[in-house]
């Protein structure tokens, strides 16, 4: 996440967690003195770290919150003045008594051997949480795209894990104007509608997303107008949105295409009805046969987060489930080559992260989330490696 997650948790909290589990010391007090301005700056602190001293050269520190709120780098400290002071380049002005805090991680930092250095712990935490939203499905977006003509595989967005539903529109009428009079919609297109008397349509994306939503025709004077009935305030704009109709596709496999159909590949057709997923190469998929023109469609998906994450930034994951979330980057740093690998207590956070999966899968199931499938079906994709 860029700027703020789900819930109330920062990376830098979360890092902090983890300090504790891996034994090293954390840097959190009020600042004693305050940042005039912009620029390189000296500031006195109550302490270094706890229990020890975890300031270091090129440590990275949480200064502020809120709009102030920023990452600032250590250039030099002094442990030996009372108070002590750390000195670094300030993008922003702070008062005294303002949060200073940091997972720095200092063990051996300074030597150039650290056992583990910040940009790895957050790597570590980023990768944890994008196979957390892999193996728990629980974060959604709803991606509007078009078609390519004549293309069987259509891309995805770069943040999709799994396809939940997509839909399509068959229609696809450009609008030039909606006005909205005495609770009744005079809808005027760029090209002849083909629309009929009691038809079902949908304004898709309008400039005003008021007049977005589902209706029935109530009258075509000719073929470039129509007008349905809508409640609302009297208003008109022009220009942008679309009507069509929202159909979902049915999801099947290439073998069923092939079934009904042994020459879907290289027919084009006039209306999506199906679509599979393509898990070879680049996560696509594919239409049953060739769109013979840009459908608009929309794309339901569960989604991942960032592969980079910086200590200010959110998480996507929601709070509760953080909690596996640490489990599984404290995998991967026990587990790492090196002074501080620990198989047993790799094994353990494994054991702790798998069993949060699992109740997290059973009480989203219990909601109706994990996009509709049930902690079985998730169990046996997980199993089978289905899942990217």
């Amino acid at each position: 996440m860029a700027q703020v997650g789900t819930g109330w948790r920062t990376v830098w909290s979360m890092a902090m967690e983890i300090s504790f589990h891996l034994v090293e010391p954390t840097l959190l007090v009020n600042t004693l003195s305050a940042v005039a301005a912009p620029g390189s700056a000296t500031i006195q602190v109550p302490n270094l770290g706890y229990p020890v001293n975890a300031c270091y050269s090129g440590a990275q520190l949480v200064i502020d919150t809120g709009l102030a709120e920023e990452i600032i780098t250590v250039s030099a400290f002094n442990a030996a003045s009372v108070p002590p002071t750390i000195t670094a380049t300030f993008a922003l002005p702070h008062a005294a008594g303002v949060q200073l805090v940091g997972a720095t991680f200092p063990t051996q930092a300074q030597s150039g051997d650290a056992l583990f250095t910040q940009s790895e712990i957050l790597s570590y935490l980023a990768r944890a949480q994008n196979q957390f939203l892999a193996d728990v499905p629980m974060i959604f977006a709803l991606n509007a795209q078009t078609v390519q003509y004549g293309q069987i595989l259509q891309p995805l967005v770069c943040d999709s894990v799994e396809i939940v539903r997509v839909s399509s529109s068959y229609q696809n009428v450009a609008l030039a104007s909606l006005t909205r009079s005495g609770n009744v919609v005079t809808a005027v297109s760029q090209s002849p509608h083909g629309l009929i008397l009691n038809e079902k349509f949908a304004i898709i994306q309008s400039p005003d997303p008021n007049f977005d939503g589902a209706f029935r025709v109530a009258t075509v004077p000719d073929n470039l107008h129509w007008t349905y009935p809508q409640v609302g305030p009297n208003v008109s704009v022009s220009g942008g949105g679309m009507a069509g109709l929202w159909l979902r596709l049915l999801e099947v496999s290439q073998s069923e295409l092939a079934c009904q159909n042994p020459f879907w590949e290289s027919q084009f057709t006039t209306s999506l009805k199906s679509w599979y997923e393509d898990r070879t190469g680049l996560y696509a998929f594919g239409l049953g046969g060739r769109p013979s023109s840009n459908f608009p469609i929309e794309i339901l998906c569960s989604i991942r987060d960032s592969d980079v994450l910086q200590a200010t930034d959110g998480l996507l994951t929601p709070d509760p489930f953080l909690h596996y979330v640490k489990y599984k980057a404290l995998e991967y740093a026990w587990s790492k080559n090196g002074e501080q690998q620990n198989p047993q207590l790799a094994a353990y956070a494994k054991a702790r992260y798998d069993r949060g999966v699992l109740i997290s899968r059973r009480w989203l199931g219990w909601q109706g989330g994990l996009g509709g499938k049930s902690e079985q079906q998730m169990a046996m994709a997980g199993a089978s490696g289905g899942r990217r």
